[in-house]
């Protein structure tokens, strides 16, 4: 149990925390629920936590993912 935190758990946290909001945000854009933009935007910014956590700084190119997410959920509209 302690091998499992100590290199698969702990070392992984931010992507565990990450992945509901890549779910549901894929889910509810699935239904054209604008609301899923949001949740795509926090996984990004996880991914983005994760690039200057664990110094990978490759990751920093979901600054695009992001800006592009921002921009459909501002081409969406309002909610009704």
């Amino acid at each position: 149990m302690t091998w499992l935190w100590q290199e698969v758990i702990e070392p992984s946290w931010l992507s565990l925390v990450s992945a509901p909001f890549v779910l549901a945000g894929y889910w509810l854009l699935g239904r054209h629920r604008r609301e899923g933009w949001i949740c795509v935007i926090v996984s990004q910014v996880g991914l983005l936590a994760i690039a200057v956590v664990q110094r990978q700084y490759g990751l920093a190119v979901v600054a695009l993912l992001i800006w592009q997410a921002v921009q459909n959920w501002r081409r969406w509209g309002r909610p009704a």
